[in-house]
């Protein structure tokens, strides 16, 4: 920890190819370099050995590469927390740290020389459940790096947070409330507009189809990206109060819904509960995208200006800075 701030970082295992070696082993482990790194001081030596190896790497590379290689020995030290998504990156390992810098002469599982022992938490984080913030900063292609977010990502193992951790925390979750309040404040055709008008501010073409209580799509959007590709999208809309949770009976019924070429997402200003998730993810049926409370406030935050001037009047927000301390 820095001055009793817990520090998290991503490590990631070739793409999680390896996520399992490092759960059944105990480690995380970097590749980069073959040489044992342990008396390594200082990032100049640290370059001089990798331009030996990569003696054709581009400036920008060698930079690169040589800060995630330092930031892994000196940085992701003993009992800061590490997180490896898996290979099909909808879980993420979390863990601690609880050992220094080892070398592999002969390295088994993954092909890693360079490791750290980790005591792994036994439930994965769904990265689904994650803020909008987080999951943006986890699409970073790096090996290593740091994720700021670290009281989402530690709160659910019950990992004690310092004071002005808990300040943050109070603070965020007081304008997200005060956001998702302000929803709950429009009618239930309001509402699946606003979510109308979101879908536009994130570059769909999208129309309102819904009537209020008819339990199938409430809007659809289509996204052309140039030639690539047309996404068809059908979303369901639920303007539900905390502690009303959408269950496994509502995805269900929206899915019957949803022509089977069709993307489909369900999006509420509550949560789902368990078995809604697993309904969601359920094998050899159609996948159905959910954005609970937090996550909607956090795509609002992001696309505030493109809404239009008469669902801003309604909703009579204003922009403004979360203190850190």
């Amino acid at each position: 920890m820095t001055n009793n701030v817990p520090v998290v970082h991503v490590v990631r295992a070739d793409g999680g190819r390896y996520a399992q070696d490092f759960l059944s082993g105990g480690y995380i482990g970097i590749g980069f370099i073959a040489k044992n790194l342990s008396q390594i001081e200082d990032k100049d030596a640290l370059r001089i050995l990798y331009q030996a190896e990569h003696s054709s790497a581009s400036p920008l590379r060698v930079g690169q590469n040589v800060g995630q290689i330092w930031r892994f020995l000196k940085e992701v030290e003993v009992d800061t927390y590490v997180i490896t998504p898996t290979e099909d990156n909808d879980s993420l390992m979390v863990g601690r740290i609880t050992g220094p810098y080892t070398y592999i002469t002969n390295p088994t599982g993954s092909h890693f020389h360079h490791r750290k022992p980790v005591t792994w938490f036994d439930e994965p984080l769904l990265r689904n459940t994650l803020s909008i913030p987080a999951q943006n900063t986890l699409r970073s292609t790096l090996a290593v790096f740091r994720v700021p977010q670290y009281e989402e990502i530690l709160s659910p193992y019950k990992v004690s947070l310092p004071r002005e951790a808990r300040k943050t925390m109070v603070t965020e979750e007081a304008i997200t409330r005060l956001i998702l309040d302000r929803l709950l404040e429009l009618s239930a055709d309001e509402f699946e507009i606003f979510v109308t008008e979101l879908l536009t501010a994130i570059r769909f073409e999208a129309k309102h189809v819904g009537k209020s209580g008819d339990g199938g799509v409430d809007v659809e959007g289509t996204l052309r990206i140039y030639e690539f590709a047309t996404v068809d999208l059908k979303v369901q809309a639920k303007r539900y109060k905390s502690g009303r949770y959408v269950n496994h009976k509502d995805i269900k019924g929206f899915r019957s819904s949803v022509a089977e070429k069709a993307q489909a997402a369900f999006v509420t200003t509550s949560d789902f509960n368990g078995k809604a998730r697993e309904e969601a993810e359920k094998p050899d049926f159609k996948r159905i995208g959910l954005i609970n409370g937090n996550q909607l406030a956090g795509i609002l935050v992001e696309n505030y200006d493109s809404l239009s001037a008469g669902m801003k009047e309604k909703l009579n927000l204003q922009k403004t800075l979360i203190p850190l301390e």
